[in-house]
């Protein structure tokens, strides 16, 4: 398999590499020929407006290119380019057709070929070696700087392009700075060796440099607010932090080039060598990349790499010096040896890396870890990331290149976050499929995912695919509470990229997991893609489902909205759980539709038991965390404009990027589940189960959860005049609710609205929502049947009756008074008119009278909008009264 991804490689962008390598010697020999008095300040000149080229590629293709045209387009534009850089050429040579031919006659012969001897080969080939050496340390440098640099910048798609950009700047400016010194040079060969120990040098030199970058950032997030214009100062920051890092030994990695091709061209080794060197070196770089990836980076680690570099730079200086230079200036030679080994001893023994500093992710809030408070268990520098393990107190965290993968408890503390996550990713395929045999698992994480599914004795196998091998030895850390990872016989972890995984193989599972890191991050986005969904959904078995976490902070609700419209178009329904307000679950089913919550899923001991251990004892305690389904939530997606997330259209990946620097989150879509009127339980046409909540669920991070056990709390009160002692209402909140019983139960002074109504419109919307029908009710016949009812208002009775009929789910109620209640606008607060018009609305699309609630909307909404941003509550109700298909207004 891995052979024919290789050759299915080479085939896709082999010819057009074959001809780009072919474009820079072309213009090298045409230039020297027409400009052959200064055939060093030509290729050097060439090096750097091709780089600069180059640099100003990489920016413009993925800051705007890409964004505004997607790959077709750019690849389109880039190809334009091309063909219109052609055909000025051709007007070029027409224009110069005379100069040319004569260039051409006059050729001198050591431009064309010289035939050299032994001692001239031996030249050659030594001269070769050097641009193979200097190619391979460069591409050291770079993989190594770009893996610190992600540590310090992020491992956003936007973070590398900044990276690349500046090293190969420097690369362009070494080029113009040389331009003008070339040619007067008498000992190429020394000067060459001085550049490459300067480059060698100044890579090590990066060691030191780049431990205050940390600082840096750290000022760059604290001080910058989080707007647009400062998104574009931190990226102008991280450029110039990737150019204090990368630019000095790229600047001599650019005089390197041309002076070794014009020491060739000055011997007599003709136009060959121009493409000889270019290709050694290409072949270098080559080589440079498969070790650094493959052996320094995960066996030697990141500041080993960047050292061995430069012992190869310096080395093969050295080697030059000696032998071609060492007769005409021993001092140089003695001087480079002694400046070079002493650097190299330098960096080796006096340069450590703080790694619980380095793994702070200071790019995402500014913060950097304390070694004293924190402890790294584990550290390793992976061939794709880079994987920390550290321990705060109890708690141990597994980190990439930065980034939190999860953090789990290791000794009886309240589970954290990720562990409600990990666990609800196994146990809710499981609620609903309990005949799945077979789980594929991408991204291991923590491994307690894996470890969760393998509680279920009747799982026959559990295939995880994890893409960095680093990643699976620090989760060891983890010991007893992810063990089944590794220990059960039916779990099996392969290394892989997962749409390689899937491709290479015809298998298809039950159930498929896919649990990425942040979209954000560069490559995680494709498992959000269109692409995916329709490659995943040939590996599920008939009646399977696909299961997806996506995180909803440090992302806004269109590009979230993007993730849905490619997962809808793909799979014919899904169901969304939310797991504590900023991470929704989905289960989605290529056909069909998903079904029922099933007990029998989740009756296993061992299952159950870590179950308990969130808090969870039922499906019905599980169904309390679904947001909604597709014929709820798809419509609403599809309002929104921008288009379906696509590997070709990448709009997560470049846009996600901007929205972590902004502290942006979609957790509005979670909070559908928590809106003032019960919304997604009348359209989906679910009503809630009275729920026991134990001791364990009171810490649920779901808010739905957490609003039901408030709502529970307020009835006993109502009930009994004593909170539980538990409660988690604060003193303010128990305040107003006394004055609300005080006022409407104890009957003291009633009929005076003013302060007791702002207390029991807030009751209202927790225990009319978070309550089953019957106990809602039982609040609001208390209020009824005290004596002072009669006493009040009919705005005031019109109020409470309102809220009663929320809380049965009556429709009709709902709509006729909210209407009336509309109509009156007596002092309407906004968040009174619209309560007013979600439960009108909402009334109406439940009795299927449309086109009454559009004029309800088109009544009130202007009006009720005005001024404040429309609510997803509000918008909802508005696509489904609506013909509305990517729209967003």
């Amino acid at each position: 398999i891995d052979i024919f991804k290789w050759a299915l490689a080479a085939l896709l962008i082999l010819p057009q590499s074959v001809l780009l390598g072919m474009t820079f010697p072309l213009m090298s020999g045409g230039i020297i020929r027409l400009y052959p008095g200064t055939p060093g300040a030509s290729l050097s000149m060439l090096y750097f407006t091709n780089s600069l080229g180059a640099a100003i590629g990489v920016l413009a293709s993925g800051f705007y290119l890409l964004g505004k045209f997607g790959m077709p387009g750019t690849l389109l534009t880039a190809g334009l380019m091309n063909v219109g850089l052609a055909i000025c050429v051709w007007g070029i040579c027409k224009l110069l057709a005379s100069e040319i031919s004569s260039a051409a006659a006059a050729a001198p012969q050591k431009l064309v070929e010289a035939g050299p001897g032994p001692a001239e080969k031996n030249y050659l080939y030594m001269m070769l070696g050097a641009a193979l050496i200097s190619g391979a340390a460069s591409f050291c440098y770079e993989i190594g700087w770009i893996r610190m640099l992600s540590l310090v910048l992020g491992s956003s798609t936007h973070a590398f392009e900044l990276m690349l950009s500046a090293f190969i700047l420097g690369i362009a400016f070494g080029g113009l700075w040389i331009k003008k010194r070339i040619d007067g040079y008498r000992s190429i060969v020394g000067v060459l060796g001085l550049v490459l120990v300067a480059k060698g040098v100044l890579a090590l030199a990066t060691l030191p440099v780049y431990a205050n970058t940390f600082e840096v950032m750290r000022l760059t997030m604290t001080s910058l607010a989080k707007t647009e214009f400062a998104y574009t100062v931190f990226n102008l920051i991280s450029h110039l932090i990737a150019l204090s890092v990368m630019f000095p030994a790229a600047f001599c990695a650019g005089m390197s080039l041309p002076l070794i091709t014009f020491a060739l061209l000055s011997k007599g080794y003709g136009e060959s060598s121009i493409g000889k060197v270019y290709a050694w070196n290409t072949l270098g770089a080559i080589f440079g990349v498969m070790f650094a990836v493959h052996v320094a980076m995960p066996f030697m680690g990141l500041k080993a790499l960047i050292i061995a570099g430069a012992v190869a730079d310096i080395a093969v200086a050295l080697v030059l010096m000696w032998k071609l230079d060492r007769a005409a200036s021993p001092v140089r030679w003695q001087g480079a040896s002694v400046f070079g080994v002493i650097a190299i001893l330098l960096a080796s023994s006096l340069v450590n890396f703080d790694t619980v500093r380095m793994a702070s992710g200071v790019y995402r809030f500014g913060n950097l870890e304390d070694s004293s408070l924190h402890q790294s268990v584990f550290h390793r520098d992976g061939k794709t990331a880079t994987i920390d393990v550290v321990r705060q107190g109890t708690a141990l965290s597994i980190k990439t290149n930065g980034k939190p993968d999860a953090i789990l408890q290791t000794v009886g503390s309240a589970p954290t976050p990720d562990e409600f996550t990990m666990v609800l990713l196994a146990a809710l395929p499981m609620a609903y499929l309990p005949d799945a045999r077979t789980v594929a698992n991408i991204g291991f994480g923590s491994g307690l995912t894996t470890h969760t599914l393998l509680a279920n004795p009747l799982i026959k196998s559990v295939d995880t695919v994890e893409i960095e091998p680093a990643m699976v030895e620090g989760a060891r850390k983890f010991g007893a509470l992810v063990e089944r990872a590794y220990t059960d016989p039916r779990s099996t972890i392969y290394i892989d990229d997962a749409k390689s995984f899937f491709a290479g193989r015809n298998s298809k599972y039950d159930v498929i997991i896919s649990e990425p890191s942040n979209p954000w991050v560069s490559g995680v986005s494709s498992l959000f893609s269109e692409e995916f969904y329709t490659q995943i959904k040939r590996h599920i078995n008939d009646g399977g489902m696909l299961v997806q976490w996506v995180q909803l902070y440090e992302i806004n609700t269109e590009l979230v909205a993007t993730i849905f419209k490619a997962l809808g178009a793909h799979f014919s329904d899904y169901v969304v759980y939310d797991n504590d307000g900023g991470n929704l679950l989905i289960l989605a089913v290529p056909n069909g539709k998903v079904g029922e919550l099933d007990p029998r899923g989740i009756r296993a001991p061992l299952l159950a038991a870590q179950l308990a251990k969130i808090g969870i004892h039922s499906t019905n305690e599980l169904r309390l965390q679904k947001v909604g389904s597709k014929k709820t939530l798809h419509k609403l997606f599809l309002s929104f404009g921008t288009q379906a997330n696509s590997d070709y259209f990448p709009i997560v990946d470049l846009q996600a990027p901007k929205s972590r620097f902004l502290q942006a989150t979609a957790s509005e879509i979670a909070a559908l589940g928590i809106a003032p009127i019960p919304v997604m339980d009348m359209l989906e046409g679910e009503t809630i189960d009275s729920v026991t909540v134990d001791a364990a669920r009171r810490s649920a991070l779901s808010p739905r959860v957490q609003r039901s056990i408030v709502a529970n709390d307020i009835r006993e009160y109502f009930h009994s005049g004593a909170f539980p002692a538990e409660t988690q209402l604060d003193s303010g909140s128990r305040v107003g609710i006394d004055y609300v019983r005080d006022k409407l139960i104890k009957c003291v002074e009633p009929e005076k609205q003013g302060a007791w109504f702002e207390p029991l419109f807030d009751v209202a919307q927790t225990v009319s929502v978070h309550l089953p029908a019957a106990e809602s009710a039982q609040v609001w016949q208390l209020i009824e049947s005290a004596k002072c009812f009669n006493r009040l208002s009919e705005t005031q009775r019109e109020w409470i009756a309102l809220f009663k009929n929320v809380g049965n789910r009556n429709a009709s109620a709902m709509a006729n008074l909210s209407q009336r209640l509309l109509e009156k606008r007596h002092d309407l607060t906004h968040a009174q008119a619209e309560y007013l018009l979600m439960a009108g609305m909402t009334g109406l699309i439940v009795q299927n009278d449309k086109a009454a609630a559009q004029q309800l909307w088109k009544k009130y909404a202007s009006e009720i909008v005005r001024g404040s941003k429309l609510s997803l509550v509000l918008r909802l109700l508005y696509v489904h009264t609506h013909a509305v298909e990517q729209q967003t207004n």
